[in-house]
């Protein structure tokens, strides 16, 4: 199995393109923007940040991983490990009942983890519309990618004026956390002058 393994994978560079990279740093950057907007919950006097220093400490560590994942293709890894798996067990002919059940089960933990999101945010989301549209569509994206279908990979590698449709998502979400991290802060900023 590790023979099969270390044949067909090795480490590199997922997305080596210019987006690739800007897709990397929008991550960096949304999920510092997360953990400052975190640290200001700590800090400030303000009650109702409270609660949102648990959404934005969770959405930092979210994208940080997301922004390992981007660049070093850790997916993929765990896509050779199934294969290879999927050899070894004798069961590669039928692998596709195999991905049907992981795509469901990703399919309902995504759902889980938004529907527990937007429970847990149900107090201040309207205090912050842009960071969870921004979290959803990358949920939602990140559900879609880990499908993995051909028809969907098809779709979200199509190109509008030269840049694909998954780089322009990808970036929108993060752009929208960003924004809203941005504007959260000078909203807390903004409450602690006025108290």
């Amino acid at each position: 199995m590790i023979e099969c393994i270390t044949y067909r994978w090795s480490p590199a560079i997922g997305d080596p393109t210019i987006f690739g990279w800007l897709t990397v740093a929008l991550y960096l950057a949304a999920a510092g923007l997360c953990f400052l907007r975190a640290k200001d919950g700590f800090s400030s006097e303000v009650a109702a940040l409270g609660p949102q220093r648990f959404f934005w400490i969770s959405l930092s560590l979210l994208l940080s991983l997301l922004a390992i994942n981007k660049q070093f293709d850790v997916q993929s890894l765990f896509t050779t490990i199934g294969r290879c798996a999927a050899q070894a067990g004798g069961w590669y002919e039928t692998r596709s009942d195999v991905q049907r059940t992981f795509v469901v089960i990703v399919a309902l933990a995504a759902l889980a983890v938004g529907t527990t999101a937007l429970w847990l945010m149900r107090g201040f989301i309207r205090e912050i519309p842009f960071a969870a549209a921004g979290f959803f569509i990358l949920i939602i994206f990140v559900v879609l990618r880990a499908a993995s279908f051909h028809h969907i990979d098809n779709f979200i590698n199509t190109g509008l004026m030269g840049l694909r449709l998954n780089w322009l998502v990808e970036m929108g979400a993060l752009g929208l956390i960003i924004y809203g991290a941005i504007a959260a802060r000078n909203d807390a900023t903004t409450i602690g002058r006025k108290e």
